[in-house]
């Protein structure tokens, strides 16, 4: 459990360096979310995908992406300093759904760039 923890925390201070929607008040803010994610995406997360899993065969694979953005959704109101905003691109103002799709997007991205090295 520790290495996803570490991959977690690593990849929400980097998301949180380099986007200004992604917020994190200090440390232990961070350490929080990063346990919070990591235990969510570790435990909760095959549960509900084995527990609908007759509605991810129907999608074709697309409703887990759903269960990632709402256990994303999840770890910013169980975290108070940690939160994702509504994301303004190109002066196109987008949904916080929409942004949480494109952070969820660029946590699995980074984490399995981060999973090559850790």
């Amino acid at each position: 459990m520790l290495r996803p923890f570490a991959r977690t925390a690593i990849t929400l201070f980097i998301l949180s360096w380099f986007f200004p929607i992604i917020s994190v008040a200090n440390w232990s803010a961070l350490i929080i979310a990063s346990v919070i994610l990591t235990i969510l995406y570790g435990l909760i997360g095959p549960i509900l995908k084995l527990l609908l899993l007759p509605i991810n065969v129907i999608s074709l694979g697309l409703f887990s992406l759903a269960i990632n953005i709402g256990l994303l959704w999840l770890t910013t109101y169980l975290v108070p300093g940690f939160q994702i905003q509504a994301v303004i691109l190109f002066g196109i103002h987008f949904s916080v759904l929409a942004t949480l799709v494109l952070v969820s997007f660029l946590i699995s991205s980074i984490q399995s760039l981060l999973h090559i090295f850790i």
